[in-house]
């Protein structure tokens, strides 16, 4: 089985009505590295055959080389599928300028066979700026006066290099800036992997999910290999595979001081959330993390929560690891690093196994079942809209207190309230009193918010549970209701 394509409907859809618009259209497509762009783009380009308006498409990718070279390329390219063209492509000239080339694209958008248009991707465009950083610039002049009166040319600009697209590209500053639309691929959700992994148990999607997040790529290694612990052995930890490599290359090619950045995310992946922590255990000194963790929260690769509720600016927020592959690669796989390297794998990958069971259940699957209040929301089965929804921690009177999950409506005064456990057992009567009582010192249920409780089990419940959740208008929620709501939402998302 292969994760070539899972999902992405809404996706297809856009970039149709991209190709059918009655106008010039110029869209700039990007999001990390392997998180499915290519396979986006090529499955949709291979349908275009089998429509009634298949025109021409050009579909180059640019490398790392000189811009020079990836000229002449990319001249033989465009010249290979223009129907004027006699001789080979081989035997021409390249186009003495990129400029020359990109205003060819009109001319060519005019001589495609009707109905059909022009497409044109540039897949992996950010190594050509990269490469020639005044590319930009040529590519604004020519589209301003030329190739936005071209109609029936379609162009797309994709990129893996996220900062490079941002900055050189869609940011205001930009010479492109206002000029096409963009589209940032994000990891699949949760819920396409029942497509994807149709014979696996919800508890071993979670499991995957934990250490792929939702990138096509490193999911179809475990697709291919069948079951979670061989996925492991046989591809993601092999020695040079790429849950072995990706880490450093993900951040060698987007920020500078990559061993700083390292040491942070190791740091907040290891379970240490709070600034002074963070600080010292990755050795930096206060007054320079903020630089760090601004720029990690920027790439979307560590994200800021406080609890909920919490007054704006509060000092208690925490850090953690958003991409969930590097959380895991830093949490798990960097300390085996070189016993993995050595081949020495069986061992190794049964401990990630065995410890990978706790780190589920206090983040994954809490994060998952967060969402869920998110989704009845979204679906109008929880009755009201939060506005804020995470978890819930502070010192009371000397105690800790910590809640799971919350969503919360301050125009409402009303509060979800719920515990997440991911232990073998059915979950008994006391998890819900306990959980019951400590929600008592968040100060908003003591001032009469109208509270509802929801416990979230992996394995059930006993009939002692059940009992007292009639009593108190709880919920009971198991895994696999947690994972239909997440199907749902990829569903609805796609319609």
């Amino acid at each position: 089985m292969s994760t070539a394509f899972v999902d992405r409907r809404r996706e297809l859809r856009a970039l149709q009505t991209f190709y059918d618009t009655d106008r010039p259209g110029l869209l700039f497509l990007y999001g990390r590295r392997r998180v499915g762009k290519t396979a986006l783009l090529s499955h949709w380009v291979d349908s275009l055959s089998a429509q009634p308006r298949p025109g021409r498409v050009l579909f180059w990718t640019a490398t790392t080389q000189s811009a020079t070279y990836q000229l002449v390329d990319f001249s033989r390219a465009l010249r290979a599928i223009d129907p004027r063209w006699g001789t080979s492509p081989e035997d021409t000239p390249p186009f003495p300028s990129w400029e020359a080339a990109f205003r060819y694209l009109a001319d060519l958008a005019e001589h495609i066979p009707e109905p059909g248009n022009l497409l044109v991707v540039m897949d992996e465009f950010t190594y050509l700026v990269q490469s020639d950083p005044d590319l930009v610039g040529v590519l604004q002049r020519v589209w301003d006066h030329v190739l936005s009166k071209a109609t029936r040319l379609r162009l797309i600009l994709s990129g893996s290099l996220v900062s490079v697209m941002e900055s050189e590209v869609l940011s205001a500053r930009a010479p492109l800036y206002g000029r096409g639309q963009a589209m940032r691929l994000r990891p699949l959700e949760f819920g396409a992997l029942r497509e994807l992994l149709p014979d696996w148990t919800p508890e071993a999607r979670v499991a995957v999910f934990a250490v792929c997040g939702g990138i096509p790529a490193y999911l179809d290694l475990f697709a291919r290999a069948g079951k979670f612990d061989r996925g492991l052995l046989e591809y993601g930890l092999a020695p040079n595979g790429v849950l072995l490599t990706d880490a450093s290359l993900l951040l060698n090619e987007r920020l500078d001081e990559p061993h700083v950045y390292e040491s942070v995310l190791a740091t907040i992946a290891s379970g240490f959330h709070e600034w002074s922590e963070i600080a010292g255990i990755a050795r930096v000194a206060e007054t320079k993390l903020g630089h760090y963790l601004q720029t990690l929260q920027a790439l979307e690769l560590v994200e800021r929560r406080q609890p909920v509720l919490a007054a704006r600016g509060n000092r208690h927020g925490r850090y953690f690891v958003k991409d969930a592959f590097l959380r895991f690669y830093y949490r798990f796989v960097l300390p085996h690093r070189t016993a993995i390297q050595r081949g020495m794998l069986g061992r190794t990958v049964q401990t990630i196994v065995e410890d990978l069971r706790a780190f589920i259940g206090t983040y994954v699957f809490e994060e998952l079942c967060r969402d869920w209040a998110l989704i009845q929301a979204d679906l109008g089965t929880l009755g009201w809209l939060p506005e804020e929804y995470g978890s819930y921690w502070r010192q009371v009177r000397g105690e800790r207190v910590q809640l799971d999950v919350v969503a919360a409506s301050r125009r409402d005064r009303r509060l979800l309230i719920g515990e997440v456990k991911w232990g073998t057992a059915p979950v008994g009567r006391s998890v819900l009193a306990d959980l019951i009582a400590r929600s008592q010192r968040m100060p908003e249920v003591a001032e009469g918010w109208r509270t509802e409780y929801v416990l979230f089990s992996r394995n059930g419940f006993t009939e002692a549970a059940h009992s007292l959740a009639h009593e108190r208008g709880a919920s009971l929620v198991t895994l696999a209701e947690v994972e239909a709501a997440h199907i749902r939402f990829v569903e609805g998302a796609a319609s």
